[in-house]
Order: C-alpha cells, then structure tokens, then sequence
C-alpha cells in the first residue's frame, strides 16, 4: 500500500506538471495563431527604433548629432488609421522638440497634418513656434517655446529635408524584392 500511495502521488504530481506545461504551450500557441505574438514583436521593433523605420530613426539622429543636437527622451505612437510618430527632445530639453510623422500616404499626411496644425503650415505666435517640413508621407515638425524660442531653427532647416528625403516608402516597405 505505501508503493501504491507513493505511486499515486507520483503520478498526480507529473500530470500536474504536464498539465501546467501543456496549458502554457497552448498560450504561446494562440498567441501565434491570433498574430498577438506578430504584433507584439512588430510594437516592440517600433519603438526601439529596430523595425521599418530603424533606419530613419537612426539617421535622423546622426543627422542632428552633426549640428550638435542630441535626441533624447524618444516616444512612439501609433494612431488607428497606422499613422506613426516618433517624438524626441532636443539635448534634453522639454521645450525643444522634433516629431516625425509618417503616414499611410501624401493624402492622408496633408490631412493629418492640416488637422494638427491647422491649415497654415507656420504657426507663430509669442509662446510657441512650429516649423513644419512636408515630404510624400512624412513630416517633421520642430516646436519650440518660452525664452529658448527658435533656438535650433538654423539646424533643423538644415537637417529636415535630408530625415524626410530618408523616409521609407510604404509602398516599398511592403513590397518584397
């Protein structure tokens, strides 16, 4: 009876493990099967800058490390229509900022862009300023505010047009080789 017992007990504690092996497998299974695990890894790429858009990131920040600006403090997001923005201090400074938006295409940039800064592509007044640089899907746009204003404005001419020239395609981004 006592090797039955130890039997049993044996037995319960291996189907327990299994059990909960089996349960975790089936998780990371169905994470594959409804594209989570896709879209995490796409998510993750995004905002480490590793993904499409890796390249751009990268360069634009070279880009501005020549005119001695060092991006900081990078945010991402992604709006539902699959618009992206990736927006950085200038050398740390919270009222110092470059964004760059990249939109599904020029249309739907214009759009966005009037319907975030309005039709008038400089907005000028004495708190802040916005420098808006439009090219095919993408924009990038330098807000500057309080005493510092305008402080960067000679290298972000200098740098803009070079990101946006840098911009990939999204039409060539998803279309294979």
């Amino acid at each position: 009876m006592g090797k039955g017992l130890i039997a049993g007990l044996l037995s319960i504690c291996l189907l327990t493990i299994f059990t909960g092996c089996t349960k975790e497998y089936a998780k990371e299974e169905m994470k594959k099967y409804n594209m989570e695990a896709y879209e995490e890894g796409n998510q993750e790429k995004k905002t480490e800058g590793t993904g499409l858009n890796g390249k751009l990131l990268n360069t634009m920040k070279d880009l501005f490390k020549e005119h001695d600006i060092v991006l900081t403090n990078e945010t991402y997001f992604e709006d539902e229509a699959g618009t992206m923005s990736y927006q950085y201090r200038i050398n740390d400074d919270s009222s110092q900022l470059i964004t760059v938006y990249i939109f599904a295409d020029e249309q739907a940039r214009r759009k966005g862009i009037d319907e975030l800064y309005g039709t008038g592509r400089q907005n000028k007044n004495e708190v802040m300023d916005q420098m808006i640089f439009e090219e095919r899907e993408g924009a990038l746009v330098y807000t500057s505010a309080g005493e510092k204003k305008d402080q960067y404005s000679k290298q972000v001419k200098a740098v803009a047009s070079k990101v946006l020239n840098e911009l990939p395609l999204k039409n060539r981004m998803t279309t294979p080789k």
